[in-house]
């Protein structure tokens, strides 16, 4: 026994389910099994749930945004649209210049601003009323069957006034409509 330094090899040991360890071919027990990837269904539908309720919540605040966005666009389409006025009166001194840009020949046309609702998808502008001497109106009516159809009408005039329909009955002349802030 003293020439027998080799090692022996380890005996095999039993584990709890009765299968030996240090096997070179392990008994059905020990084999390892095949990683199982991949999700089941019900953290599939938990999850679905979960973002059907985040969009339920976010699709109505997102809508609104998108209003408001647009809302603001032609607020400042307007707001150019009264100083172009502005600079014309404090040209001619008035608002409706001839064709000369005289305005003692008397009323004018007013000035052309059907350029300004080419790039407008939602609104159409123009002038309410007739543009004299010393008074103008400007419009942006919603089209109908956009998505802004229900937003009422916006308006600015020549002392700078600003007048928004909340209520979309036609007219800016109900309590609360002087102004375009949301009451």
């Amino acid at each position: 026994m003293l020439n027998d330094h080799r090692r022996r090899p380890a005996k095999a040991r039993r584990t709890a389910r009765g299968c030996a360890r240090r096997v070179l071919n392990p008994p059905p027990c020990m084999r390892s099994r095949p990683s199982m990837s991949g999700f089941t269904l019900i953290e599939v539908l938990v999850t679905v749930a979960i973002v059907g309720i985040l969009a339920a919540i976010a699709y109505p605040s997102y809508t609104n945004q998108i209003a408001k966005a647009r809302r603001a666009e032609i607020q400042g389409e307007l707001i150019a649209l009264a100083q172009f006025m502005e600079r014309i009166y404090t040209e001619t001194g008035c608002y409706n210049p001839g064709a000369d840009m005289d305005c003692s020949a008397g009323a004018g046309e007013a000035p052309d601003i059907s350029a300004a609702d080419d790039d407008l998808e939602h609104y159409s502008i123009a002038f309410s009323g007739a543009v004299t001497a010393d008074r103008f109106l400007i419009q942006a009516t919603p089209i109908r069957g956009a998505a802004q159809a229900d937003d009422g009408l916006l308006q600015i005039n020549h002392l700078g006034q600003r007048f928004w329909d909340e209520n979309n009955d036609g007219d800016a002349e109900d309590a609360g409509e002087d102004d375009w802030e949301r009451n």
